[in-house]
């Protein structure tokens, strides 16, 4: 039985989402998994069911972005992890119009990770200064990693302590 009403289960299903229920002592957990072009309507689906994002997050894979937000419910012990990947470029719909506070979450992957959230109303750096714009750390692109010998400056390629 889930904690979820048959009919939002069914306009889940709509999307093409795939869901895997668990059950665990204190309540449901859905992980739920949506093509990136479906997230918005798949998070408005949740807020008109009573959920309301708790967190989000992004990691980096070799060739793509995963997106992963929990959504949990006040009234029922349920919690939603729904993932998506943004798009090849790094694209993904923002979802501050749903969630004002989205903002703050969006913000951080922005600077962690480059990710453009495409309707979102303020992406200027939140962690980061505005000098580091093209510095996302949690990237994992190795042509920008440096050596440990770059780093410690025994690199003849560097001069003065600056790449070329």
């Amino acid at each position: 039985m889930s904690a979820l009403p048959d009919a939002l289960l069914q306009k889940l299903q709509a999307f093409d989402a795939r869901i895997k229920e668990l059950s665990p002592r204190q309540g449901s957990l859905l992980h739920v998994r949506v093509n990136v072009a479906a997230l918005k309507q798949t998070a408005s689906l949740l807020r008109d069911d009573g959920l309301y994002p708790v967190f989000m997050t992004a990691v980096h894979t070799d060739l793509q972005f995963a997106l992963v937000y929990q959504f949990a419910a006040s009234d029922r012990p349920l919690r939603v992890l729904l993932a998506t990947t943004a798009d090849r470029d790094g694209h993904a719909p923002s979802l501050t119009a749903l969630f004002p506070g989205m903002q703050w979450h969006e913000r951080e992957a922005h600077d962690m990770f480059g990710i453009t959230f495409e309707g979102h109303p303020d992406l200027r750096p939140l962690i980061l200064g505005d000098e580091y714009h093209d510095l996302h750390p949690l990237r994992k692109e190795p042509n920008r990693f440096k050596t440990l010998v770059q780093l410690r400056g025994d690199d003849p390629a560097i001069t003065d302590g600056e790449a070329p």
